[in-house]
């Protein structure tokens, strides 16, 4: 992942609420199954196999966030540990076992969190983060995103 993938990830994050926290983990995972798939094409199997632990890793994550209380939310689940074995597997044979399939049955649990992100209006889960503000300013063929500085008195630890 990229510094600036990296970066959009850790504003995206500060400003997010748990549903949208759970889109954000989504997205994770697939860029890491996408820069896994890459490195794979390139015959890199160090790196494939760090991508796949590192998607695996924000998996579970979703897992660790589940409440299973209903019907859904346990075959929601039996989906993740379906999805973490086919990762596993793909780590220990160093190529992607079922991984398209996987990738599918994410993107259309992303499109589900998608829609109840919408309803939920929640406040964010981090307090005292760095207000964002963006499309102020257009910069050459990019979005500039600007930070309050005075807001930021009550930010960090207090005495």
């Amino acid at each position: 992942m990229t510094k600036e993938q990296v970066s959009t990830y850790t504003m995206r994050i500060s400003q997010a609420n748990v549903s949208a926290l759970a889109v954000i983990i989504y997205d994770m995972v697939l860029d890491y199954m996408d820069e896994g798939m890459e490195y794979y094409e390139k015959k890199d199997t160090v790196h494939f196999e760090g991508a796949m632990q590192k998607a695996q890793a924000a998996l579970q994550e979703l897992m660790a966030m589940s409440k299973v209380d209903s019907q859904v939310a346990c075959d929601v689940m039996s989906l993740y540990l379906f999805i973490d074995k086919q990762l596993l597997m793909s780590i220990v044979k160093q190529e992607p076992v079922h991984l398209s399939e996987c990738r599918g049955y994410l993107e259309r649990l992303r499109a589900s969190f998608i829609e109840i992100s919408k309803t939920d209006t929640d406040a964010p889960l981090m307090e005292h983060t760095q207000q964002v503000y963006a499309g102020l300013t257009y910069g050459k063929g990019r979005l500039n995103e600007s930070f309050d500085p005075i807001a930021d008195r009550n930010r960090g630890f207090q005495a």
